[in-house]
């Protein structure tokens, strides 16, 4: 072969390799579809089964939501003064900072929860302890309030309320652990996927957007290598960031992708300021494990106060009762 047809051999490999490589470059950051991503969550779902989770939950709030002021109180205390425009600007940029714990079993349509620690109370007076429960089957709520006082239990049907669990909502396990579930996850429903890609920690993420009457929502899904979990969530309204939140994961050789931390913050929408901010760290974690049903239950203790809106009385009140 002459040294001419050989140069000529080389180039046609070497442009057939270039070619070849783009090819697959562009394939590895082409966005995935909403299947693709749905059948991975389900996939990831099925192999991580029943959970157990323990939280530790740091939340920074602005002392402002503090100083509840839309009125003034019919019996005000001898101490009250109302909020000037200049207190109200000072304590919108203060930040108080308290702490909680979460210790949750998870095994879809079930969920129980426990969350307890303390919190200041209004006007920053003093600082309160609290003890929460809550039990869902699916078609139920029920939600225990253990604080200092008499005991209270709520007792819903799931349709009566627009969020089950209104106080899980801010909580990453819904997009972490539980993406795709309808039950107790969040959905892709009215979402769709941007035309490219963008990196979040060297990964070529999925971007996803829905937008409706408030605002965009806009969610980064990792490659189907790293479980299409969710690696960022924003929320925006007339260009202005209201909502951010940020999950890291670790890889396990038993569960694949489990969340480490989160931050979620949320914004003031006229300023630049920080609201409420929560920063959760994933103490413990175990999967796939079989959790007996009666571990879903919560016990009534006696002399609780019981409010059970599944049942009505004559006038179609919501049933009240003591546990005796």
């Amino acid at each position: 072969m002459d040294r001419c047809c050989l140069t000529l051999l080389i180039l046609s490999q070497l442009i057939f390799c270039m070619g070849t490589s783009s090819t697959t470059d562009a394939a590895e950051t082409e966005p995935l579809t909403i299947k693709e991503i749905n059948q991975t969550w389900q996939q990831r779902r099925e192999r991580l089964q029943a959970m157990r989770v323990e939280l530790s939950q740091e939340t920074t709030s602005s002392k402002l939501l503090l100083y509840p002021e839309e009125e003034t109180p019919l019996n005000p205390p001898s101490d009250y003064s109302p909020l000037t425009k200049a207190d109200m600007k000072r304590l919108k940029k203060e930040l108080v900072i308290n702490h909680a714990r979460y210790s949750i079993l998870l095994d879809s349509p079930r969920i129980r929860y426990r969350h307890w620690g303390r919190y200041p109370s209004d006007r920053l007076k003093e600082t309160l302890s609290f003890d929460r429960t809550c039990f869902s089957d699916g078609l139920t709520v029920t939600r225990l309030l253990q604080s200092p006082g008499t005991p209270s239990i709520h007792i819903f049907k799931k349709n009566e309320m627009s969020d089950v669990f209104s106080a899980l909502s801010q909580l990453p396990l819904r997009w972490a652990l539980l993406a795709g579930d309808r039950d107790l996850g969040k959905t892709l429903e009215g979402f769709t996927v941007r035309s490219n890609t963008e990196p979040i920690l060297d990964l070529d993420c999925t971007v996803l957007e829905r937008t409706d009457s408030e605002g965009t929502a806009s969610l980064w899904v990792a490659p189907k290598s790293h479980d299409c979990t969710v690696l960022k969530y924003e929320y925006h309204n007339a260009n202005k960031l209201l909502i951010s939140s940020h999950i890291r994961y670790k890889i396990d050789n038993r569960w694949g992708q489990i969340p480490t931390t989160c931050e979620i913050k949320s914004f003031y929408g006229d300023e630049d300021l920080l609201r409420t901010g929560y920063k959760y760290t994933f103490d413990a974690f175990h999967a796939n494990e079989s959790i007996p049903a009666e571990e879903f239950l919560v016990k009534f203790p006696q002399g609780a106060r019981v409010w059970d809106s599944r049942k009505r009385d004559a006038n179609g009140k919501v049933i009240f009762y003591t546990v005796k």
